[in-house]
């Protein structure tokens, strides 16, 4: 790292530091995930105090620029993928808006009886058959959800023999003229099982976002339900709401 340190200038050195450092993320000399010199390597190359750069790299940790990985180092901290919970937007079409690489690996498919959340979201009866699709959703190589989608077998029969691997709600369209019009969610806090947090490379019992939905078609038919785990590290679920007086 080229850095312009001036003894002699007023401006505090772990300002200058901080600041430097901070530029060249934003110019991109420096990418998300890179590896930034450890405080000795700092200390050595810049002949600086191991107190100014504590101070400057905790700067910036706190500003979100850097992250610091036990045993590991300090990174450039990835930015979280930002969703707008106001809008309907498929995962591929947001990590596309995002500047990042979208992957979908398929877990399990299978039908199997409809439980009593996917009979309540899907008005159905019990002893009702429905297609379970498990799908791994990534930005860039890295786990970002688990997703657990519910899918009607009465009116997609078949799906499972689909490719699957991208937009689920194109298939219904295409393959079945079944065009999703509408999706209801809601959202909570909950703790991760081990099988799912190994899958999203995060510690058994992480707080995740737990995302649960409804896609409906037209005449406000239900086409599939979803059970979504989200990683809470990766994203920043946002809303608008005006203001009644």
């Amino acid at each position: 790292m080229d850095l312009n340190i001036d003894f002699n200038s007023r401006v505090p050195l772990y300002f200058q530091l901080k600041e430097q450092i901070k530029q060249k993320i934003v110019e991109g000399l420096y990418k998300e995930g890179d590896l930034i010199p450890s405080e000795r390597e700092f200390g050595d190359r810049f002949e600086l105090s191991s107190t100014t750069i504590r101070r400057a790299l905790n700067d910036l940790v706190q500003e979100n620029f850097l992250e610091r990985k036990a045993g590991k180092g300090t990174f450039v901290r990835l930015k979280k993928v930002r969703r707008d919970l106001r809008k309907v937007l498929g995962f591929t079409q947001n990590m596309l808006q995002m500047g990042l690489s979208p992957l979908t690996q398929v877990i399990s498919k299978k039908k199997q009886l409809a439980t009593d959340f996917v009979i309540q979201s899907l008005a159905l009866e019990k002893g009702n058959m429905v297609a379970r699709l498990e799908r791994l959703r990534l930005a860039n190589g890295e786990p970002m959800m688990f997703e657990t989608r519910y899918i009607r077998e009465d009116l997609f029969p078949g799906i499972l023999k689909e490719d699957l691997s991208g937009s689920l709600w194109e298939v219904f369209n295409r393959k079945y003229h079944y065009k999703p019009v509408r999706h209801s969610q809601s959202i909570k806090i909950a703790k991760i099982s081990a099988e799912k947090a190994s899958l999203l490379t995060i510690r058994s019992g992480s707080n995740v976002f737990l995302i649960k939905g409804v896609t409906y078609g037209e005449g406000d038919i239900p086409l599939e339900c979803e059970e979504s785990y989200y990683r809470s590290d990766k994203y920043d679920l946002a809303f608008e709401a005006l203001i009644e007086e």
